[in-house]
């Protein structure tokens, strides 16, 4: 599985790190040649491709060590990465990677030493602290530190705004940044180019009378197969209770409006004693089930989102 393959990625360079500390400290273009280029590859970005990456990007307030481009955008970035050594903190390039993003209305950041990595959202409001979207280190080989990773995902971008683990970083810092421009909203279309790899879920808007799709397709290479509408939701808890996202210990899961999502208890009910209207039991754990199309989508978003601690966009909706 491509996750698996990832891991052991981590686990690789986490040795190069301890191997040829000595040689990296201090070598910025080593970081990432060794580091940084090989986990980015990992993630979907080609760096031959000067439609994807593009190295000394020029922003007018210096040069970007790298710049991604996404959604065939190629005239503004959608991220920039500013590249440190190892014997240097991350937050030595925050100035310089906020003054890029406010020059050419980026939204959004990351900083890396090769080993520590931190990825900032700067249309988020409050201090930079608040602005933070994940951050992990190769020195933590957990499968967190793995599932955080994913938030750089290629895929990940090309949706409209990039999702972010459900799991909240630590501040590192009290500084604050003035926010870039939000650039225009696009309007999704309900019916999205049908390509062979797949939607992703949080672009996929299906209208009444819409056919079900095939299968939901997940980062680490499962493949669900949804024949009904009323699969999506328990298709999403499933993974995550295989994977281990999901556990009694984590429920209930609930909404955006607060209403329960997944519940532990037997009988399965509402915060207002009410039964679940359309119960179905994934393991120790039950859902309720929608009538509506775009609800279940949306229900099984808003799980992903709510204990995922992953993206939502890495899966994808594969349409027959």
């Amino acid at each position: 599985m491509w996750l698996d393959d990832l891991n052991e990625l981590v686990g690789r360079l986490k040795e190069r790190i301890e191997k040829h500390k000595d040689v990296l400290r201090g070598n910025e273009t080593a970081t990432r040649y060794a580091l940084i280029d090989p986990l980015l590859t990992a993630l979907g970005w080609d760096l031959s491709d000067p439609g994807q990456v593009r190295t000394e990007y020029s922003t007018g307030k210096g040069r970007a060590d790298y710049a991604t481009f996404a959604r065939g955008n190629t005239d503004v970035p959608g991220l920039v990465i500013e590249a440190k050594h190892p014997g240097k903190p991350t937050i030595d390039g925050i100035d310089q990677s906020i003054n890029y993003c406010l020059q050419d209305v980026v939204p959004y950041f990351v900083v890396t030493n090769g080993e520590k990595w931190e990825a900032y959202d700067l249309n988020k409001p409050g201090k930079l602290a608040d602005r933070r979207v994940v951050d992990f280190s190769l020195a933590d080989l957990t499968q967190t530190t793995v599932m955080k990773m994913l938030w750089l995902w290629r895929s990940n971008f090309e949706s409209e705004s990039p999702r972010t683990p459900a799991v909240h970083a630590r501040p590192v810092s009290q500084q604050t940044a003035t926010p870039a421009p939000k650039p225009a909203a696009e309007t999704p279309p309900s019916n999205p180019d049908r390509s062979d790899r797949g939607i992703p879920l949080d672009e996929f808007n299906p209208g009444r009378g819409d056919r079900p799709p095939a299968a939901l397709l997940f980062p680490d290479g499962t493949k669900k197969e949804a024949s009904k509408w009323n699969d999506f939701q328990p298709l999403v808890v499933q993974l995550l209770v295989d994977t281990g996202h999901l556990t009694e210990a984590g429920c209930p899961v609930e909404g955006p409006k607060g209403q329960y999502l997944v519940v532990a208890t037997s009988p399965p009910i509402q915060r207002n004693d009410r039964k679940f209207r359309r119960p179905r039991q994934i393991g120790s754990v039950w859902v309720d089930l929608h009538k509506d199309t775009s609800a279940h989508v949306k229900a099984a978003r808003n799980i992903l989102q709510a204990r995922a601690g992953i993206p939502i966009c890495p899966a994808l909706v594969s349409l027959k």
